[in-house]
């Protein structure tokens, strides 16, 4: 260890004489080494084990939001249930064709609906499905059973899924006990591990099913009796267990072997591995997760891709280096000490520089950066507040571990990558607004400003700029926004979203040649509530009506308020024909009118109010939204003059 020339042993002089000093420098040089070389040690494995748990605890948070949207398909399909009187078979493979799973939820191996039946119901229901085009259709395995279920729908209705037409889930043990569980608990169900009747071939996979009870219209539902009277089938997802989790962790394998088990780890409920397990992983995490009822268990162990990726040389460089360092401090003390002296002021001058410039910088308002002008913007230099937007450490961007573009979302690339040509090529600054998802998944609006940095023969190196969070500015104008569209007390789109509504309606009737209908909908004797129990009253019906509005219709169907008691819901893709059309509508509006006849609580007042309901069809030819609703009004009148709560429809003229 040095000492500085005007210490009390340095001036003594005779205390320590050069070889003392040199020797203990030596030894403290070592132990300091040995010290720093185990402590970054330490460190850098206790940080590479956070990054593994952090990875494994996002890759389980993927699985469980996918799962919770393969849930969200299935409860949307008993929601078409729920809405329709009957679906068909040509309408459950128009609702799963619209989804698009193919792309947006990759995995799921099809989306169908399984019927209940009792035995006295079978033969009717095999004649009426051959009667359908399917001549060789049976319910499968044979034998007697009470009830039985059958697969009716199962799109997409490919060759391997055609092997279940017909297959009796309920009677098959692990299936039954997900069937039931759904049926009585009217939530979605998981399965055990099975082997689905698709697998055939040498490739045959562990399998899961998802169901979602569907009951009957109108039935009440709120014990296990009930809805064991109640129930009709289920709506269900069959999943081929590698192909999902392949499509689920197809960005976590390099860095993670997977493994997939039900209810407890042994080869028994293994559901999915996506590699052999090796022993000698060095970082391993076990996470239990809920899906639809059952537990998983997700097994993390660390690659050696990922042990190799996040291996470092600090601790080696360190041991060698101090110990080199504290040889070469040994050798040149004994005739370099001024020297020493001299390069010690010069690194505290340094540092002090140094700290100088981080504290200017870091009390500057938002995050100052200096990085590569091209996508996906390496930093060089970055201050602490990025944390606070992407929860990722300024050492972490300079080491080049992570990016700009990691945390940008991809749509507003291309305007960032604009303006900072712009502003290259006008020798300008540029300013420009984004946004950004931090670790924790939310979404920060940034405002940023920044200019080109140049050589002497104008060529560019760098960007140097500041970054500024403007999430709470965007939402005040969102809001603000908001405020134009939509009515204050019912929380429903005003006239004014209305209209660009019905305009889009009657654009896409147009170009789809599919019919819809617009319903004006006016409350009778509405006055009377406001005369009679006070305009809080009134307040407080409007908004129950417009929440029975919302639930009568259709998930996509717009319901607005005009103003007052009037109220308009606009119901698109009724069909190809003005008929089927109206029919549709007009099944539509009368369960909206039996809904608004229910009577309701306005404070200790039972009170029965009524609606007129005027119904508009349109193909979107050649007609205004303003006609159109002008047509629905009509009709409303009409129904009003015909002795109010009743419906009317005006076709198109």
């Amino acid at each position: 260890m040095t000492q500085d020339a005007g210490s009390p042993q340095v001036r003594t002089g005779g205390m320590l004489d050069r070889s003392t000093a040199a020797w203990i420098a030596l030894v403290s040089g070592v132990v300091l080494t040995l010290v720093l070389w185990h402590y970054v040690g330490e460190h850098l494995e206790d940080r590479t084990r956070d990054r593994f748990d952090n990875h494994a605890a996002l890759a389980r948070d993927n699985l469980l939001s996918r799962a919770q949207a393969y849930e969200q398909v299935l409860h949307g399909g008993a929601a078409l249930f729920a809405a329709s009187e009957v679906v068909s078979r040509a309408e459950w493979a128009a609702y799963v064709a619209s989804l698009h799973l193919e792309r947006s939820l990759p995995g799921i191996q099809g989306t169908g609906f399984t019927i209940v039946l009792p035995p006295a119901r079978l033969e009717a229901h095999v004649a009426a499905v051959r009667a359908e085009g399917f001549p060789d259709y049976t319910v499968h395995p044979p034998g007697y059973r009470d009830p039985y279920s059958s697969i009716v729908y199962l799109e997409p209705f490919d060759g391997r899924n055609r092997r279940a037409f017909g297959y009796d889930m309920y009677s098959e043990p692990v299936r039954r006990e997900a069937m039931e569980r759904a049926r009585d608990t009217g939530m979605a169900a998981l399965s055990g591990r099975v082997t689905l009747v698709q697998e055939f071939g040498p490739e045959v996979q562990p399998g899961f099913l998802i169901y979602v009870p569907v009951y009957a219209k109108a039935t009440p539902v709120d014990n296990v009796e009930q809805r064991r009277a109640a129930l009709l089938g289920y709506v269900y997802a069959p999943f081929r267990a590698h192909d999902m989790m392949q499509a689920i962790f197809r960005d976590d394998l390099r860095d993670a072997d997977i493994e997939l088990h039900d209810l407890h780890e042994s080869p028994q409920t293994l559901l999915y591995a996506s590699a052999e397990r090796n022993p000698a992983a060095h970082y391993v995490v076990t996470h239990a997760v809920e899906v639809a009822g059952r537990n998983w268990v997700v097994r993390f162990a660390s690659t050696p891709a990922f042990e190799a990726g996040h291996a470092s040389a600090e601790p080696a460089l360190i041991l060698y280096g101090g110990s080199a360092l504290s040889v070469m401090l040994f050798a040149v003390m004994h005739s370099n000490a001024r020297h020493r002296r001299r390069m010690r002021a010069a690194a505290l001058h340094l540092a002090r520089s140094r700290d100088e410039f981080r504290t200017l910088v870091e009390n500057v308002p938002g995050v100052v950066f200096r990085c590569a002008i091209e996508a996906p913007w390496k930093v060089m230099h970055i201050s602490r507040g990025i944390t606070l937007l992407t929860g990722a450490t300024p050492e972490e961007f300079m080491s080049g571990r992570v990016t700009f573009g990691d945390f940008i979302l991809q749509e507003d690339v291309p305007s960032i990558v604009a303006a900072i040509e712009n502003a290259r090529a006008c020798h300008a600054n540029y300013e420009v607004e984004y946004r950004m998802r931090g670790r924790d998944r939310r979404i920060h609006w940034v405002s940023e400003r920044g200019r080109v940095a140049v050589d002497v023969e104008d060529k560019p190196l760098r960007l140097d700029g500041v970054i500024i969070d403007v999430t709470e500015r965007k939402t005040a104008e969102e809001a603000i926004r908001n405020l134009a569209f939509i009515d204050t007390l019912t929380q429903l789109p005003n006239r004014r979203f209305l209209l660009d509504r019905l305009r889009q309606g009657l654009a896409n009737a147009r170009r789809h040649g599919r019919h819809g209908a617009l319903l004006f909908i006016d409350i009778d004797h509405f006055k009377r509530v406001n005369d009679t129990y006070g305009h809080e009253a009134g307040d407080q019906l409007l908004s129950e009506i417009a929440a029975r509005l919302r639930q009568a219709v259709r998930e996509g169907d717009t319901v607005a308020r005009l103003g007052g008691d009037e109220f308009v819901v606009m119901l698109e893709d009724l069909g190809e024909t003005a008929p089927e059309a109206a029919d549709k509508a007009t099944l539509i509006a009368d369960k909206i009118l039996t809904d608004l006849n229910a009577p309701y609580e306005l404070g200790t007042v039972r009170h029965r109010s009524t609606p007129s309901i005027g119904i508009a069809c349109f193909d979107g030819a050649e007609e205004r939204a303003e006609d159109l609703l002008r047509r629905a009004d009509e009709a409303m009148y009409r129904a009003k003059a015909g002795g109010r709560n009743r419906l009317e429809t005006q076709q198109i003229s």
